[in-house]
């Protein structure tokens, strides 16, 4: 059975975020050329909206390269 020891030093662990929701303002976009990178960052951004802004909305669109994720509300 593994042992448990506690450490002496103290450390921070950084914060991970993979999409910068946070700072974006309304008519700002994400864009992906891969639709399944896309999809998930859509997915993301809704999750981000309902948990932390619930006024705030995203939509993905199409786009002659790739697809872009705006911040529409």
């Amino acid at each position: 059975m593994p042992l448990i020891s506690k450490s002496t030093e103290k450390f921070e662990i950084p914060v991970r975020h993979r999409y910068v929701f946070d700072g974006m303002d309304v008519g700002d976009s994400l864009f992906f050329d891969d639709f399944k990178l896309a999809e998930n960052a859509r997915v993301a951004a809704i999750q981000f909206a309902k948990r932390r802004n619930p006024d705030w909305k995203f939509g993905i669109r199409k786009m002659n390269n790739g697809w872009r994720i705006f911040r529409m509300v």
